[in-house]
């Protein structure tokens, strides 16, 4: 194992958990509308037919909005259900009424909705702390980093620009996206 790189993440988590902090609320909600708008406007999303996208928690972005419209565009909508210590499954939602407070507090599907398999996704809506223009992310804890190593779809991360970093250690397990959409602009990796 890297200890170094495990090292610099977890000092890194701290400082970006200080910073997040401190964003104001008016930058947060501007800048999750506009991450939203950039989100559905772009090519991939348009052509997914089935959307895995995290419910976001008070901290996060806030996806609520991202999640409405992939209903109403008729799209197949998977949402994270975590099952166990860094262990997650995808479970198709119908109508946001089907999110209850799961583990660590956080909305995921009831366990009576269908199962998604890996496969079946076309693209995933992935959250993190901070992300790097060139898409090395930095999450929580490795849940996304372990189940979608199974896909093969396309990976977006969600990130406020103010949230960005220049460098993000990684360790050999860590995925990269294909793409980061801030406020600001969406990077290629």
């Amino acid at each position: 194992m890297d200890v170094t790189a495990a090292e610099r993440k977890r000092e890194l988590r701290k400082q970006l958990k200080k910073r997040r902090s401190n964003l104001t609320e008016k930058y947060k909600k501007d800048a999750d509308r506009q991450i939203f708008r950039r989100a559905i406007s772009l090519p991939e999303y348009r052509a997914a037919e089935t959307i895995f996208c995290y419910a976001g928690t008070e901290e996060e972005i806030n996806t609520r909005p991202v999640l409405e419209r992939i209903l109403s565009d008729g799209k197949r909508l998977g949402v994270p259900r975590c099952i166990g210590k860094a262990i997650m499954e995808v479970r198709m939602v119908t109508h946001l009424e089907q999110l209850k407070p799961g583990m660590y507090g956080i909305l995921e599907p009831e366990e009576s909705c269908a199962l998604i398999r890996p496969e079946e996704i076309d693209l995933a809506f992935v959250p993190c702390l901070s992300c790097s223009r060139d898409g090395r992310r930095l999450g929580y804890g490795g849940y996304y980093d372990r189940y979608l190593i199974q896909t093969t779809c396309g990976k977006i991360a969600l990130c406020q620009e103010k949230m960005l970093e220049e460098e993000i250690p990684a360790q050999e397990w860590d995925l990269g996206m294909d793409k980061v959409v801030t406020e600001r602009c969406v990077y290629s990796a």
